[in-house]
């Protein structure tokens, strides 16, 4: 991959964490998750993989499911627009993450290192949340939100990076 098709990786993938933000808190929230479908979906189709991309994808939403519902039902967080189940458009940023672990993206250097994957899943989660929150796009209930989150991230992040080395050819 290209450094210009990194950086235009990274631009995406921030663009479309910002959508779902701003947009979460308004009756176009639905936006913002298909401004992350949108930059997943070309990110699969221009990988060259696009199989493998999908179930990363795939298998990333499903644990992406599993955080938000421990973020939402454990650490107090409360997404707009979430019922029993996480937010749509939350979660809908899962698959644009897990690709920025693929060979060649911006978190590729985080594969071989799992302890340092889950030290920066523990700090920059609450800090990405906590971000959110001041958008509009949850509320946090303070320190219990943020030490769940944390924790979750903590495992979320090496989980990912697990994900990503298995998916990738020898």
């Amino acid at each position: 991959m290209t450094a210009a098709r990194k950086w235009l990786h990274v631009a995406g993938m921030q663009g479309a964490w910002f959508a779902a933000a701003l947009l979460a808190s308004t009756p176009w929230h639905l936006l913002g998750a298909a401004a992350n479908a949108l930059v997943f979906l070309a990110h699969a189709a221009t990988s060259g993989a696009l199989r493998r991309e999908l179930v990363r994808g795939g298998a990333a939403v499903t644990l992406g499911l599993g955080v938000e519902t421990i973020n939402q039902h454990v650490g107090g967080v409360e997404a707009q627009h979430a019922t029993v189940l996480p937010a749509l458009w939350l979660l809908s940023l899962w698959p644009v993450f897990a690709s920025a672990m693929r060979r060649g993206n911006s978190l590729e250097w985080l594969l071989p290192r799992l302890p340092l994957a889950a030290v920066l899943g523990a700090l920059a989660g609450p800090l990405s949340y906590s971000g959110g929150a001041r958008l509009g796009a949850l509320h946090l209930d303070g320190t219990r939100s943020l030490v769940t989150i944390g924790v979750c991230w903590a495992v979320a992040m090496p989980a990912l990076a697990l994900l990503a080395r298995r998916l990738e050819p020898s």
